[in-house]
């Protein structure tokens, strides 16, 4: 027997767009339970976890470093990205070509063990207003153009041996981009345990078509956040969790222990994973502990585990007839009567 039981709670409207989808699904009969019930939990997965942003990109011969450390100048913006929890960023517009932002990398490694070192942030473009291009310097210097024009993935080379590359990872409602940004440079091109200045300039366009760094330190991390959901599968109820791990570097088999229990066990890839894992299921507020494990990292945290409602829900299985669509309804109906 499956159970579903959720919260109806107005601040979560997943939930509740989630609740009126398995309505849907169980309106329809089906003597295959098992089939039922994996339709219902791929729902379930699906709302939540579909979004996997996640993009591996190949990291065979580089050292990767986190692209943004600090704000140099430019305007100050919040906005959302493919990463939830990051939201502050700069902004520029290819409008009368002085608008700039720039920021400051992590510091190169001390120890080169690769031919390439690349540097990698969040980033944002917004080409709805029309095609605009933008220049971006590294240390003073020019190395690159790119546009914002719509496309969801694009390289440019540059001479010295240096590459950027863009990845779309998500569109929102207005066309507009997210995603990571890639510097790739030779590594005997970078000064050991030194950051890089990378600025951007718009172009002069006239248009409002956008760039955004975020403002977001890129390392590995971990949230965790428990949903009004439960769900009973051959009499073991658990309420279902949510976590969001943001792994940088390479793929890696990882580890999720939920109050010392082994939860999850997956390969993470580079950027946002999202993956569900079972969380017991309380009858009153309780703190349990979590913990992360990929490769030499470890994180360890706590969350607290609210009781889920339970509710009854009756179900009428109906249909009707329309008629008059497609020709007066005197003709119709002496069709369907036939």
């Amino acid at each position: 027997m499956l159970k579903l039981t959720f919260f109806c709670d107005f601040e979560e409207p997943k939930i509740v767009f989630l609740f009126n989808l398995s309505i849907l699904f169980l309106s329809f009969q089906t003597k295959n339970k098992t089939m039922m019930k994996t339709i219902i939990l791929t729902l379930l997965t699906t709302l939540f976890f579909a979004a996997g942003f996640a993009q591996t990109p190949d990291f065979s011969d580089t050292q990767i470093v986190n692209g943004f450390a600090q704000k140099i100048s430019g305007e100050d913006f919040s906005y959302y990205s493919s990463i939830p929890s990051a939201k502050e960023c700069l902004l520029i517009r290819a409008t009368d070509g002085n608008s700039t932002l720039e920021w400051e990398t992590s510091p190169a490694p001390e120890k080169m063990e690769q031919d390439f070192v690349t540097f990698i942030w969040l980033a944002g473009l917004g080409s709805s207003p029309g095609r605009a291009r933008f220049d971006l310097q590294v240390n003073g210097e020019d190395k690159f153009s790119f546009w914002a024009d719509g496309s969801d993935r694009w390289k440019f080379d540059n001479a010295d041996g240096s590459s950027l590359t863009f990845q779309k990872d998500m569109v929102d409602q207005n066309g507009d981009r997210f995603g990571f940004m890639y510097f790739k440079v030779p590594a005997k091109n970078v000064v050991k345990g030194k950051p890089l200045k990378i600025k951007v300039v718009g172009g002069k366009f006239d248009k409002t078509s956008w760039y955004m760094t975020f403002k977001f330190r890129l390392e590995t991390r971990l949230s965790l956040k428990s949903l009004p959901a439960i769900s009973e599968i051959n009499g073991l109820k658990k309420q279902l969790g949510v976590v969001g791990v943001l792994h940088f570097g390479k793929p890696s088999p990882a580890k999720i222990f939920i109050e010392n229990q082994l939860a999850k066990e997956t390969e993470l890839q580079f950027g946002y994973n999202y993956l569900r894992v079972d969380l017991p299921e309380v009858n009153q507020a309780k703190t349990v502990s979590y913990r992360l494990e990929v490769g030499g990292f470890t994180e360890k945290g706590k969350i607290n585990i609210k009781p889920v409602r339970n509710w009854r829900v009756n179900f009428v299985q109906h249909s009707h007839t329309d008629i008059g669509y497609t020709r007066p309804q005197t003709e119709i109906l002496a069709e369907h009567l036939r």
